[in-house]
């Protein structure tokens, strides 16, 4: 099985939309601890599974989209309990399971905090884990993986998110420079982005890089935010203006290539040199590549 492991949760969306695409597994742990956005990760899985446009999944507007917006989609199932997840609550499962689904040619069940199963709980779940119907797909999350049995994990493909280490208190001039670069890039004005990154040729090299993850994790919201999961870092400093009009892919290369940037800094590269190809290439990976 593959697992996926990362300091950073953004390649992620990216790897699932992939996988999706192809034969996604039928059985998925998600794992990271609270608030690291492992539910809202499950529900954007279970709507892409289920949605019935033949484009972008999920697409947010086809009638599976709109039930599972509403909580009523017939072919949705999801155990939330914070208390022990009992063998009934299991053989329950097992059971609905083995009928077919009612809209389309699939049916999902989300077991959230999968470790509050107990032990024969987990053990009844084994075989339907191994090999459940054709047309079933199981997504668990845990904040405690460690608490579900290895013979239940080895069943599933496994995605580990990263605690959001970027939480951080950052310096409101520092804020405002981000949001002012974001605005324009929102806006595909490249006259902006160049006196809003030549700006950063004033302040600091560590003010410069707490700029830079702003943007990054600015980016990584909106990625977040035009898959339809709602776990943002920052409060809206651009993000949600910028959401959807630029790809995810682009996004995901301007994300890396702000890494790239921080690097040279480290490296005592000149700020005018590094401040000039960030608005450059910023301006060429999102709109002319």
């Amino acid at each position: 099985m593959f697992v996926f492991e990362s300091s950073e949760n953004l390649p992620v969306i990216s790897y699932i939309q992939e996988a999706l695409k192809n034969r996604f597994s039928q059985t998925t742990l998600i794992t990271g601890v609270n608030g690291s956005g492992i539910r809202g990760l499950a529900n954007f899985i279970a709507a892409a599974l289920l949605c019935c446009s033949h484009e972008k999944k999920p697409c947010g507007v086809c009638m599976s989209c709109q039930k599972i917006e509403k909580g009523v989609h017939p072919d949705l199932q999801i155990v939330d309990d914070e208390n022990e997840i009992t063998v009934n609550v299991a053989r329950e499962l097992r059971k609905n399971i083995n009928i077919m689904p009612n809209d389309g040619d699939r049916r999902v069940v989300i077991i959230n905090h999968a470790h509050k199963l107990n032990i024969s709980a987990q053990n009844a779940l084994l075989k339907v884990f191994e090999e459940p119907p054709k047309y079933a797909f199981f997504i668990l999350t845990s904040e405690q993986p460690s608490n579900i049995l290895e013979t239940v994990r080895s069943r599933c493909t496994k995605y580990n998110i990263a605690p959001n280490k970027e939480k951080k208190e950052f310096e409101i001039s520092d804020i405002e420079k981000a949001k002012e670069f974001l605005k324009a890039l929102a806006h595909a004005d490249e006259y902006e982005m160049f006196l809003s990154a030549m700006s950063l040729e004033k302040i600091t090299r560590t003010e410069i890089k707490s700029v830079f993850l702003i943007i990054q994790i600015a980016l990584r919201d909106c990625i977040f935010i035009s898959n339809g999961i709602y776990d943002n870092i920052l409060p809206d400093v651009g993000q949600n203006l910028l959401s959807g009009r630029i790809s995810d892919e682009k996004l995901l290369k301007l994300y890396d290539f702000i890494n790239l940037l921080c690097t040279r800094l480290d490296g005592n590269a000149a700020q005018s040199i590094v401040c000039a190809d960030f608005c450059a290439s910023a301006y060429d990976i999102c709109f002319v590549k």
